[in-house]
């Protein structure tokens, strides 16, 4: 009988349009940011697991948010050394720097992709300790 009352209010309409949702409330939507010139802000992401094409078989996608220019980067690999030097040579030497980049990776990947960055840059950076008044000035 249990199983009959599952599938009759599974599969009856009413049931179906009238069912009250029980996931978490939707937050309010923030809009990015308007660009306002090519290339200072950035999208990116990855496609991964495509057919092996001579060792190549991820894509990094970079995409300008004011034009939708995009470079399609193939990848063997995904550390952050060898995107930082990729990023180098097909988006900093033809663009520069962005202002802003929108990326789905954690917080891990985007701080070693920086330092990787900043390294091949040859930028130095000189890390402080927090309410340490006497590194900072």
């Amino acid at each position: 009988m249990e199983d009959w009352v599952h599938n009759y209010v599974k599969t009856y309409t009413s049931c179906q349009c009238n069912k009250t949702g029980r996931h978490a409330k939707y937050r309010t939507l923030k809009p990015l940011d308007i660009p306002y010139s090519l290339w200072t802000h950035i999208a990116m992401d990855f496609i991964t697991d495509l057919l092996d094409v001579k060792g190549y078989t991820r894509t990094w996608v970079i995409v300008d948010r004011f034009s939708k220019m995009a470079h399609f980067i193939p990848l063997k690999k995904t550390t952050a050394p060898q995107l930082a030097d990729a990023f180098i040579k097909e988006v900093w030497q033809l663009h520069g720097l962005p202002k802003s980049i929108i990326s789905d990776r954690d917080l891990l990947f985007v701080s070693k992709f920086w330092d990787a960055i900043v390294k091949l840059l040859d930028i130095s950076t000189d890390k402080s300790t927090p309410y340490y008044p006497q590194t900072d000035g």
